[in-house]
């Protein structure tokens, strides 16, 4: 386990107790030994991205302080772009009915070079 900022002992041993628990979406391994680069951190979530130590799939995990944590959700961002839009503003509606109305008059190569 590594990348895992500011944790304290029973926190790291708590991660690692629910690692234990948490299995590869792909090869079905426990993710016991996973890399974990932190996500964000909060009183009552943690969440990481993982790489499991056996096949190198890349997931996201959240464990919970309650211990309840969740199944890896897979997904192609890398952790960087996690990291970046983990707290960006979500779209609006009508922000995305402008989007769509622009689409139906212009090309999208056209808009992404304004």
């Amino acid at each position: 386990m590594a990348n895992v900022s500011n944790l304290t002992m029973q926190e790291t041993n708590f991660i690692k107790e629910y690692l234990q628990k948490t299995y590869c979406y792909k090869c079905g391994s426990s993710l016991e030994g996973a890399k974990l680069e932190t996500i964000t951190e909060a009183p009552i979530a943690f969440v990481a991205h993982a790489i499991c130590s056996k096949c190198q799939a890349e997931s996201m995990v959240t464990i919970t302080s309650a211990g309840g944590g969740a199944t890896p959700l897979i997904s192609d961002l890398n952790v960087t772009e996690f990291k970046k839009f983990i707290g960006a503003k979500s779209v609006s509606y009508d922000e995305l009915i402008d989007l769509h109305k622009e689409l139906t008059k212009n090309n999208i190569c056209n808009l992404l070079d304004n």
